[in-house]
């Protein structure tokens, strides 16, 4: 039957590109293409997931958020000169230079020197309890007096946590400053004569001195003032105070002279001290310098005993001419911190300390102390070896137990033994050069004038030295 075509007839198969294909053939092609579609996603998806990792993670070498805390001190300045004695203000800033937050910001202050601060001051100071952010600067200050002459140095140290983890900042990440400033001394005294010069009871003596300001700052209503403590007094007519006038920086002043009638034996300590104004204001005790001259008067004996810096175990080898503890400490009253006596007998401590209240008013033979001085110095001692007239010779009576027991006497050659006869002891220990020691020979061993000492006895008796 011509004309017409049958499916899959011979015809057909020569004209391929006219022939529809099989349904077998579209749905593989189907398959592939949905597989080649998955491995596409697939791909994308990887890729996707690597760009977004590269964006999220630190790089490597990248630097953590920190905080960083720094003081600079704004006031003083640096090698200022400030007048002895008197307030001055310490102010500082701490800021944060880190690139992170802190918290908890405080500073602290330190000070080395003849300062300290002013009472109800505290060292360390709150800069911001919560958040301290980057760049920012917060002002702490503190009120300081001084209490002498000399530099005074003093640190700002800034402490804080870390506002992400709250640990303490590391000590490398926290930056103080420090500045030292001078505290100036401003009128010195100098007595000439007669330091040193013994004079008859019924004596006069001049005293002459002059006055310097050995500062950088101008004083005036300057004015010199002499005191007397004992066994003399100033001539009839004469003023205890002389008035200078303006003394600018580095100047000295012309002498001034009194006349001074001696009145009893003994050593007399004759002070000249200054006084003035810097700017209207009053110059504070620690930036004037007196002047001391000691003067020996009469007839009596002198002995010296040596003290060191600190702790001293010491007894008096004379019989003071007044035992009156500020009479026989006079002349290094201001080294002295404190001094304390056992009473065995009643069992209890007395004790001084210049300027405090105390209990103990006499140092006498007989009996050792504990002195505790800030510097080392020497006791110059005006006594006698026996009382005057027709008084008893001297006898201490002691208790059971230890027993503070002075040596009364000026002989280098005197052992324990010939010190203590007639009483029962069983130990003896001396205190010296910072150091305990045990007398094991009281009967060979020499007592040391100026030394005190602890005795153990076994019963009440009598020394008769």
């Amino acid at each position: 039957m011509k004309g017409v075509m049958l499916y899959g007839s011979e015809d057909c198969a020569m004209e391929k590109p006219q022939c529809p294909r099989s349904r077998g053939d579209k749905a593989i092609e189907r398959l592939r293409e949905e597989r080649m579609m998955k491995k596409t996603f697939s791909i994308l998806l990887a890729l996707a997931l690597v760009l977004s990792f590269a964006v999220v993670a630190t790089p490597v070498g990248a630097q953590v958020p920190y905080a960083e805390l720094t003081a600079n001190i704004t006031a003083p300045a640096n090698g200022v000169d400030i007048m002895g004695g008197t307030e001055f203000t310490v102010s500082a800033n701490v800021t944060n230079n880190g690139t992170w937050k802190a918290r908890d910001v405080k500073a602290t202050i330190g000070i080395s020197g003849n300062a300290t601060l002013k009472a109800g001051q505290v060292a360390t100071k709150s800069v911001a309890a919560g958040e301290f952010g980057v760049n920012w600067t917060a002002e702490v200050t503190w009120t300081l007096v001084c209490t002498g002459g000399g530099a005074v140095s003093i640190n700002v140290t800034p402490s804080g946590k870390d506002d992400g983890t709250l640990n303490d900042i590391i000590p490398s990440r926290l930056h103080p400053d420090t500045v030292s400033v001078n505290q100036e001394k401003v009128l010195e005294v100098t007595v000439f004569t007669p330091d040193g010069t013994a004079f008859n009871v019924t004596d006069e003596f001049r005293i002459t001195a002059n006055v310097e300001n050995i500062s950088s700052l101008n004083a005036t209503d300057v004015k010199l003032t002499i005191s007397i403590d004992r066994y003399a007094q100033l001539k009839a007519g004469e003023y205890a105070t002389r008035t200078v006038g303006t003394l600018n920086s580095n100047a000295t002043s012309t002498n001034y002279t009194w006349t001074v009638q001696c009145t009893g034996d003994g050593f007399s300590r004759i002070t000249v001290t200054p006084s003035g104004k810097v700017d209207a204001t009053t110059i504070p005790a620690a930036a004037l310098t007196p002047a001391t001259a000691t003067i020996e008067q009469g007839v009596f004996q002198k002995e010296s005993v040596a003290l060191v810096e600190g702790w001293n175990l010491i007894s008096l080898p004379l019989i003071p001419l007044d035992s009156a503890v500020n009479v026989v400490l006079a002349g290094i009253m201001d080294d002295v911190i404190s001094v304390w006596y056992w009473s065995a007998a009643a069992e209890r401590w007395h004790s001084f300390a210049p300027g405090a209240a105390s209990d103990l008013s006499s140092m006498t033979d007989g009996k050792a102390y504990w002195i505790n001085m800030e510097a080392a110095r020497t006791l110059d001692l005006a006594g006698t070896e026996m009382p005057e007239g027709t008084q008893l010779p001297p006898a201490y009576d002691v208790v059971a137990g230890w027993n503070m027991v002075g040596f009364k006497s000026t002989a280098t050659n005197v052992t324990a033994q010939t010190y203590l006869d007639g009483t029962e002891y069983v130990r003896i220990y001396l205190y010296k050069n910072g150091a305990w020691d045990l007398i094991p020979s009281p009967y060979s061993d020499y007592m040391e004038p100026g030394l005190g000492y602890w005795v153990a006895f076994t019963e009440t008796g009598t020394i008769y030295p």
